[in-house]
């Protein structure tokens, strides 16, 4: 008998509270998804102009563009 009012209780607390949870912890998911795959695009687009960028066989060349860059 103790134990079904005990429970009861339980099952009322957690109804009201268990849906907030719920969407806080998807939010957090979404939250860290999101992050990573901003921080994968920044690397992408980062990769492109790496790879678009001259190469240089003469080191003075490089080392004039070098100075010559925006940072």
């Amino acid at each position: 008998m103790i134990w079904a009012t005990i429970l009861n209780a339980l099952a009322r607390l957690l109804g009201r509270v268990l849906p907030f949870l719920a969407v806080w912890a998807a939010a957090k998911r979404d939250a860290r998804q999101r992050a990573k795959i901003e921080g994968l695009e920044g690397y992408a687009e980062t990769r492109k102009r790496m790879d678009a960028a001259e190469r240089f066989t003469d080191a003075d060349a490089a080392r004039q563009r070098m100075r010559e860059r925006k940072p």
